[in-house]
């Protein structure tokens, strides 16, 4: 395996010492990860309704969300506010 020395930012520095500590894991092997990922074309962004856009509308809700009668006292009940007096 061949040595790579680079130079970043201090920012960027305290954002991989904070990683790698949260992941239990060497700055080294982090970014020989970012570092493929990047160069196998994984760097480009991808929303979840991007994946997920074959199932947008697929699926119906619940008929009783839409009433306006059942959205009265929705939230009430984790607040106390329950029943009504």
């Amino acid at each position: 395996m061949q040595t790579l020395t680079l130079k970043v930012p201090d920012d960027l520095a305290e954002r991989l010492d904070r990683r790698a500590r949260d992941l239990n894991r060497s700055k080294s092997e982090i970014v020989r990860q970012a570092l493929a990922a990047q160069l196998n074309g994984g760097g480009n962004f991808e929303s979840l309704l991007d994946r997920a856009g074959d199932l947008v509308g697929k699926y119906a809700g619940s008929k009783h969300s839409s009433d306006k009668r059942n959205l009265k006292t929705l939230g009430l009940k984790g607040l106390g506010r329950w029943k009504r007096s």
